[in-house]
Order: structure tokens, then sequence, then C-alpha cells
């Protein structure tokens, strides 16, 4: 009985070391993927599995396939770099438009406090003089229009 699930094992072990994995990382989210096959248009490396020692590396099949492939790997491609580009975009509108609305609110705070104040350095307050108000007041309106009224 021993001898027969001992078998069985080697069995499956051979089995086992005898298939090619592939390591590559996903384009859509970034994360690493393992597979008997990769993906069209990845570059794929074998992974090194027990016994096995191996170290090619597996260009992307693209390479290897017909030219209507390629160039349809090459339109997905730009298609990605739009969406990428979009999302990059819509990122850095909406962080501008926070810091817009942080400037604005920082200017707001300036204008309607009576009296502003800073903490010091012992966490008390120190509160500002009318001099001192104006020129926050002043730097406060010079980031809301740079922040809010910039083109890039």
């Amino acid at each position: 009985m021993k001898r027969l699930l001992l078998f069985a094992a080697l069995i499956a072990w051979s089995g086992m070391a005898g298939a090619v994995v592939y390591k590559w990382v996903d384009t859509t989210t970034g994360k690493v993927q393992y597979g008997d096959r990769p993906p069209d248009g990845v570059h794929a490396e074998v992974v090194e599995l027990l016994g096995t020692h191996v170290t090619r590396s597996v260009a992307a099949r693209a390479s290897e396939a017909a030219p209507s492939a390629r160039t349809a790997v090459r339109d997905q491609s730009a298609q990605d770099d739009a969406t990428v580009k979009k999302t990059i975009d819509s990122d850095v509108e909406q962080t501008r438009e926070k810091q817009c609305a942080d400037a604005q609110a920082q200017y707001k705070k300036l204008i309607e406090g009576r009296r502003q104040y800073k903490l010091g350095a012992d966490g008390e307050r120190q509160y500002l003089t009318s001099e001192e108000i104006d020129a926050q007041r002043l730097n406060a309106k010079r980031d809301v229009d740079t922040i809010c009224n910039s083109p890039t």
C-alpha cells in the first residue's frame, strides 16, 4: 500500500515538474499574474519550478503573430494610452478643483474672521496684528488667483 501511494505521489510530482508556468504583469491592474499561457502582447517570463533551471524570457506572442495581429495590439496599446491620459487628466482636474476650493475657503476665513491667530510653539494662540492679517489676506488672494485661474 505504501509503495502504491509513493508511486502515485511521484507520478503527480513529475507531471507538475514538467509544466511550464509563465509570469507577467497585468496591463489593466498592474498586478503580477501566473498561468500556463500568457495573454497576447504581454512580456512574460518562464517561472523556475522545482528541479528546473529555465532562465529564458518569452517575448510577447505578438512578435510571432501575423502583421494584422501586431496592428491590433498596437491599436489596443494606443487606446490604453488614451484611456490612461484621460484618467490622469481627470485626476489632475479633481485635485486642482480641491486646491481651488481650499484656497477660496482660506481666503474667505481671512476676510470674514474677526481675530486671526496662529498656534505658537507651545500650542498657545498668538493673535495676529492688523498688518500680519493684511499680509495673509494678500497671500491668500494671490493663491486663489494662481490656483483657480491657472490654465494648466
